[in-house]
């Protein structure tokens, strides 16, 4: 009997180490990546819809709506910012454009664990100020300890 309750012992062991879910592992200072840009158009504007994936080690991403002192000023005020670029007979040309959001928060006060997450930001542009027939955007983020995400670029979005 002994016997059998230490097989049996062992067997719940190797059950439970096998179960064991590994969770992979990021940096505390947040990676995105280009998932895909969707591109709507109404007689007055433009309107984009960017979509990436945001990995990020402490899950400290995202901007209550009482972060609106220091060090949440200035730049920091907003925590996604894209640039426009045109191509325009295979030059590129960086525009005079800065879209600018706040991301919400994501995770709860003390919640440090990762995030994976795929994120959409809307960005409308109005026609008549904006001639150009080709744009990508270059975009990053901010966490809430203020690192700065790699920059990643979209993809070309032919506008009509």
């Amino acid at each position: 009997m002994k016997k059998q309750r230490g097989y049996l012992l062992v067997v719940l062991l190797f059950f439970c180490v096998g179960c064991k879910k590994q969770y992979p592992h990021y940096d505390s200072v947040p990676q995105v990546e280009f998932q895909d840009v969707q591109l709507a158009c109404n007689d007055s504007d433009f309107l984009l819809r960017f979509s990436f994936l945001l990995h990020d080690g402490d899950g400290n991403i995202g901007l209550e709506p009482i972060d609106t002192v220091a060090p949440y000023v200035g730049e920091f005020q907003q925590n996604f910012y894209a640039y426009a670029h045109s191509i325009e007979d295979g030059e590129t040309t960086d525009l005079p454009y800065e879209f600018s959001y706040r991301i919400p928060r994501l995770r709860e006060e003390g919640n440090d664990k990762f995030i994976k997450a795929t994120v959409s930001v809307d960005v409308t542009i109005a026609r008549g100020v904006f001639s150009y027939d080709s744009v990508y955007f270059t975009y990053f983020i901010y966490d809430r300890d203020l690192n700065k995400s790699n920059i990643d670029t979209s993809a070309i979005v032919v506008l009509p």
